[in-house]
C-alpha cells in the first residue's frame, strides 16, 4: 500500500530583502527551508499555520495569500535530505512579521537548529530547498499556482 501524498503549509515572510528561513542540521550537513510543515488530521490549513509557526517560530504568523503550490518527491532528488518516499504537496502563504516579536522555536523540528535572515541575492550561497525556485523568491514572482514537482 503506498501512503497518500502529505500535505504542509509554509510562510513566507519578507523583509528588508531577507528571507525568513529555518536552519536545520544533521550529519554535519545543514540545509535552510521557509518554516512551516504538516497539516494534521482534523486541522484547516489555517490552524496547521498557526501551530506550525508557532513550533518553528515562536509566534502564530498571519496567514496570508496562497503564493504558489510546489510538490516534492523525495525520490526524485539524490541530495539525501529528506527521508526516503517522501511526497508532499506545499502550500507556500504569504505573511509577514508583527512589530515587536521576538522570533524563537518553541517545539522545533527534529534537525532544526534555529532561524535566520537570509538576504535574498544569497540565497544561493546556502543550502536552500527549494533551490530551483531561488530566482523566484528573489524577484517575488510566484509561478501561476501550482509550480510542480520541484527540488
Amino acid at each position: 500500500m503506498t501512503a497518500s501524498p502529505r500535505l504542509a503549509v509554509r510562510a513566507v515572510v519578507i523583509e528588508d530583502e531577507r528571507l525568513l528561513l529555518a536552519r536545520y542540521e544533521s550529519e554535519g550537513r545543514e540545509w535552510y527551508i521557509i518554516p512551516g510543515g504538516g497539516v494534521q488530521h482534523g486541522e484547516t490549513l489555517e490552524e496547521a499555520f498557526a501551530r506550525e509557526t508557532i513550533e518553528e517560530c515562536g509566534h502564530a504568523l498571519p496567514f496570508g495569500d496562497v503564493l504558489f503550490v510546489r510538490e516534492v518527491m523525495a525520490d526524485r532528488h539524490p541530495e539525501g535530505l529528506m527521508p526516503a518516499g517522501l511526497h508532499q504537496v506545499e502550500l507556500y502563504i504569504g505573511s509577514a512579521l508583527p512589530g515587536g516579536v521576538r522570533l524563537a522555536p518553541t517545539q522545533p523540528d527534529r534537525c532544526q537548529t534555529g532561524l535566520i535572515w537570509q538576504p535574498l541575492n544569497e540565497l544561493e550561497q546556502i543550502r536552500f530547498f527549494p533551490a530551483a525556485l531561488i530566482d523566484n523568491f528573489r524577484t517575488r514572482t510566484w509561478p501561476t499556482i501550482y509550480c510542480g514537482e520541484t527540488g
